[in-house]
């Protein structure tokens, strides 16, 4: 008996609900996202920037209390967070936004995935919060992890009577964490959609990322400090400023978290409904 004499058979096991299909996505772009080896470069990177930071907040109050200075090292804890996360923006962040984030729907679009995925029942909203939370979930649980390490730290080499400060730093770690990978996948995601070529989307997503934080750095070097609004056109400008408020890190900026906040959801809202109104475009022959 061949199989066009079967017959078709309904489907008869257990239906999950529609609202599954979000876990669903979740779980297919986390292991499409580890399967890009500069995640893989990124996953290893993530634990040099808490174990420097760490070293170096370690030998600093070691030496600060041989000097009897230990007073000036309370800020310490927070100075360390703020400096790990810079250096984890940078080397696992970028990259991990890079290798999957930038090329996420790029690599719909060049297999006509979307033939696939919109057949079923799956809506466009749910796709896209699969592929945003796959990436943003990567990036809290490589960034969080870190920041818990130097808390733990700080809190354990602090003074006893600071100990409850220096873990209090746990609140603002836990929001900036949340904040940078929730806008950082969202924003290279959004990225992804403007062409199907990776490679022309991950050059674009390069150039925001590196462009313009050194051409704001370039002319703030030259007005000295007078001029930092060119921050407010650079993702890790705007990050920075939000860190630097919540570590209650001491700049002589003119720019604050008010600026930067509303600039950052802009963004990000932005450049979700870009990517929703390209998902609306795609063609699919049910």
């Amino acid at each position: 008996m061949t199989i066009r004499d079967l017959g078709y058979k309904p489907y008869e096991g257990a239906r999950l609900p529609p609202s599954n299909n979000s876990w669903v996505r979740l779980r297919q772009g986390l292991a499409r996202a580890g399967a890009s080896w500069l995640v893989k470069i990124a996953v290893f990177l993530s634990f040099f920037p808490p174990l420097i930071a760490c070293l170096a907040l370690g030998a600093g109050r070691y030496f600060a209390s041989q000097m009897g200075q230990a007073e000036e090292t309370l800020d310490m804890g927070a100075g360390a967070l703020r400096e790990m996360f810079r250096y984890e923006t940078w080397l696992v962040v970028s990259l991990v936004t890079l290798g999957a984030g930038s090329a996420a729907i790029a690599e719909d679009l060049t297999f006509k995935a979307f033939q696939f995925y919109f057949a079923k029942p799956v809506t466009r909203v749910q796709y896209l919060i699969g592929r945003v939370s796959a990436i943003a979930v990567l990036l809290f649980a490589m960034t969080f992890l870190g920041g818990l390490f130097v808390v733990v730290i700080a809190g354990v080499t602090a003074q006893p009577e600071h100990r409850l400060e220096d873990f209090g730093l746990m609140a603002p770690m836990l929001v900036y964490a949340l904040v940078l990978s929730l806008f950082m996948a969202s924003a290279s995601v959004a990225v992804s959609c403007l062409s199907p070529s990776r490679a022309l989307t991950m050059s674009a997503w390069g150039l925001l990322f590196v462009v313009p934080p050194v051409i704001a750095s370039v002319i703030d070097s030259f007005t000295n400090g007078d001029f930092p609004w060119l921050y407010l056109a650079s993702f890790t400008g705007l990050l920075g400023t939000m860190a630097d408020a919540l570590f209650k890190v001491e700049t002589e900026s003119d720019l604050e978290w008010f600026h930067a906040a509303p600039v950052l959801l802009g963004l990000a809202v932005l450049g979700l409904w870009g990517a929703h109104a390209r998902l609306r475009r795609a063609e699919v022959v049910k």
